[in-house]
């Protein structure tokens, strides 16, 4: 096994290796007769032979498992089966993000295609808050509904599970998230973080885990597998809108799913595709996670979800139209907020944070907008990697918080730790939402940081570049950069792969684009590439002292003015 690091001066990361076994990559690189670099990928990523190659490379819906075996399966099928055939009103009931939007479209069209009595719910951000709550079931219990199916939520609902079966509804949660507390007694209750479910996948999105119940709504009644297989595609989107692994079944279902996306079968998504001037170019997760996912995300955030919901359901072309353009409208609407609430949130650190002491941030304003700080908390770890978490004060005495990690964090872990300073939490490693009344927060800070504190230690608060391998530039040409592109969909723990260059220099000047990014064309051994640095402009005079340096970086493929070369997309620059 190999693993080292490089430290930088340059860009302020640090490179280290991904650990591989030589052996195994060599005889990769011989079983496929490919480059030794392109083993030690493959290696690293757990593939050891020829068959297990081939199944990763050539991915097919025999990688989905058994629905049955999710604890609780059956009971919510034959839960299911006997609305269906009574014609009994279901009500999915849903979350107002990428992942909740996609799960209740797919769950909606899969019931509907099963002749099920369906309608959706999901909540007001702004009013209702998260998840299941006391509001939502009042308001689900006066349109008649007998049944509710959760989706992408519920699983720490067991009040408001109770107060539904005193209200004569019954309950089949389905999530993802980690369970708090005491299990929700519903009739059924889909979560592979249970302790007691043993499902292959511990990691599915909520869209994942609504995906499996169709597909289990299918098997138990000897349906056509075509059912399941049309939502792939709704499937894949708030798969990777999500952020979940990009491995095992995630990755069939991303894989599967964006091969459908540009021909699917749903106007609402080819509406969408086509508001975002997507048609005709390659779809995978970056389009989704940076074009196609914010769009259905932003209306959620500002306030109402249920047109992306509309969107996907709909099968009237002029309505999709319409819903595409509000969404694209709404997150054009939802960037200019964040902006500024970036920029409020950036100068609040600047002034009340020790970046050199403090391992955390906790930060709050009642300008800011609920639905952006999220958003926000993502960046401000992009720029000075500490876990954070951002609160938006209410009028009532109560913040609503969102928090992102880092990955020597497990958020929710760190929470429990403060939640006798919180009304509510919940959410995963990753990230994470909560309430706080407003005179708690210095405490709760406090008290965060000190969680954290626990937890890291110099080097996990310094940000990493995972480099899978050393190349020479003349070993990449245009069949190198296809077996790449099949090991996608990339993700997490799936992520594109990352090389290294040495003595490289700069062919020509390199200068600043665009909004502070680093554009340049690099040489080493007699080959040369365009590359673009994303955010690294503010280090080229830095960078411009080294004649010769080490390069970490991806590649991509950049289409200009018709053409389709071969671009570096730079991770790091070092001495």
């Amino acid at each position: 096994m190999c693993s080292f690091v490089i430290e930088s001066s340059i860009t302020r990361d640090r490179i280290v290796f991904r650990p591989v076994d030589e052996a195994i990559a060599a005889h990769v690189s011989v079983a496929l007769s490919v480059p030794l670099s392109l083993g030690r990928i493959l290696a690293a990523r757990g593939l050891t032979t020829f068959d297990e190659c081939k199944r990763f490379f050539r991915v097919t819906a025999q990688a989905m498992h058994d629905p049955f075996l999710f604890t609780g399966m059956e009971d919510a099928c034959v839960r299911i089966w006997k609305a269906i055939d009574s014609l009994e009103p279901v009500t999915i009931y849903g979350d107002y993000d990428a992942d909740g939007v996609t799960a209740t479209a797919l769950l909606f069209r899969g019931l509907k295609a099963l002749g099920a009595n369906v309608s959706f719910y999901l909540p007001n951000r702004l009013i209702d808050g998260y998840g299941l709550n006391s509001t939502g079931i009042h308001n689900v219990a006066q349109t008649g509904c007998t049944l509710i199916v959760t989706v992408d939520c519920g699983i720490t609902a067991a009040a408001e599970v109770e107060l539904a079966r005193t209200l004569g509804i019954d309950v089949i949660v389905t999530d993802h998230h980690e369970p708090q507390g005491d299990i929700p007694k519903a009739i059924a209750v889909l979560d592979h973080k249970l302790p007691t479910c043993n499902y292959p996948e511990q990691v599915l999105a909520g869209v994942g885990v609504a995906l499996k119940l169709v597909q289990g709504l299918v098997r138990m009644r000897s349906k056509n597998d075509t059912i399941w297989e049309s939502l792939l595609d709704l499937a894949s989107i708030g798969t990777a809108a999500d952020i979940v692994p990009l491995t095992g079944e995630n990755r069939a279902i991303a894989c599967l799913g964006f091969a459908r996306l540009r021909e699917s079968s749903h106007v609402g998504i080819r509406a969408l595709i086509t508001e975002k001037k997507l048609d005709g170019k390659p779809l995978s997760t970056s389009q989704v996670v940076f074009q196609l996912a914010p769009c259905m995300n932003a209306v959620g955030r500002l306030g109402d979800p249920t047109i992306g919901v509309a969107l996907l359901i709909t099968d009237d072309q002029a309505q999709a139209s319409a819903y595409a353009a509000e969404l694209v409208a709404a997150n054009f609407q939802r960037r200019i907020i964040d902006a500024q609430v970036q920029k409020e949130a950036f100068a609040w650190i600047e002034t009340n944070v020790n970046l050199q002491t403090q391992c955390a941030i906790v930060a709050g304003d009642e300008k800011w907008h609920p639905g952006v700080i999220g958003i926000v908390a993502s960046k401000i770890i992009e720029r000075h990697y500490r876990p954070t978490i951002l609160f938006a004060h209410g009028a009532d005495g109560k913040a609503k918080g969102s928090g992102r990690s880092i990955g020597a964090v497990h958020l929710l872990e760190a929470l429990s730790e403060c939640e006798e300073y919180l009304l509510g939490f919940g959410g995963h490693a990753a990230a994470a939402g909560m309430t706080i009344e407003i005179d708690k927060i210095p405490l709760f800070r406090e008290a965060f940081i000190a969680a954290v504190q626990r937890r890291v230690t110099h080097d996990d608060l310094i940000p990493q570049t995972v480099v899978d391998t050393a190349v020479s530039l003349p070993e990449i040409d245009a069949k190198y950069y296809r077996i790449i592109d099949q090991m996608g969909p990339f993700g997490p723990k799936n992520r594109r792969p990352v090389f290294v260059s040495y003595n490289c220099s700069f062919k020509n000047d390199a200068r600043i684009v665009g909004e502070n990014h680093l554009k340049c064309n690099i040489s080493s051994n007699g080959r040369s590439f365009d590359a673009i640095g994303f955010g690294l402009g503010g280090h080229l005079s830095d960078i411009l002292k080294n004649k010769m340096f080490t390069v970490a970086f991806t590649l991509e493929e950049n289409e200009w003015n018709g053409q389709t070369k071969l671009q570096l997309q730079i991770k790091g620059i070092y001495p």
